[in-house]
Parts: structure tokens; C-alpha cells; sequence
């Protein structure tokens, strides 16, 4: 039997790291970015394949767009509610009690 060598130090491991950061980079877009960049580091230091770094470089990029969407819809919430209390505006209309 021959067996397989892996070119340039890349090891045979298939490992889920870049799928499991595209998948994240949708549920929770931090924890998505951050194991995109662990994805590419081990692919990087030929710990895994680089079979996926497609889906690392996409799962990183997805994560901290939508990280930072998140930040900026969070930020103009608040600018939204201290801009309505700040105006003065009457919210009992809204009470039916």
C-alpha cells in the first residue's frame, strides 16, 4: 500500500471550522468571524486543509459585516429613543389601560 502524502506541509484533516464560521457568520456574526480567522490560522500553520478556505475567508467577512450591522441598527436604536424621550413626546396615547 502507498500512502498519502500531503504537498507543501498540508495535512489530510478535514476539519469543520470553515463551514461551522459561514454558518455562524448567520446566527451569531462575532463567534462567525472569529472562527473564521481560527480557521485560516490553522490552515495557515498546515494543521488543516485549506480545502475550505473559501468558506473561512467567506464565514470572517460575513461575521464582521454583520457585526457591524448589528452595532450600527443597536446604535441608531438608542439615537432613536433618546431622540424620542428627549423631544418631550407624549406615550400615554399608546396605554389603553
Amino acid at each position: 500500500m502507498s500512502e498519502y502524502t500531503p504537498q507543501n506541509n498540508q495535512s489530510n484533516n478535514d476539519s469543520p471550522l470553515p463551514v461551522l464560521a459561514l454558518v455562524f457568520a448567520f446566527v451569531a456574526p462575532l463567534v462567525g468571524a472569529i472562527l473564521g480567522h481560527v480557521a485560516l490560522s490553522q490552515m495557515r500553520q498546515g494543521k488543516i486543509s485549506s480545502a475550505n478556505i473559501g468558506l473561512a475567508k467567506a464565514g470572517m467577512i460575513c461575521g464582521w459585516v454583520f457585526t457591524g450591522l448589528t452595532f450600527i441598527l443597536i446604535a441608531i436604536y438608542i439615537v432613536g429613543i433618546v431622540a424620542l424621550i428627549g423631544s418631550g413626546a407624549d406615550l400615554s396615547d399608546f396605554s389603553d389601560y
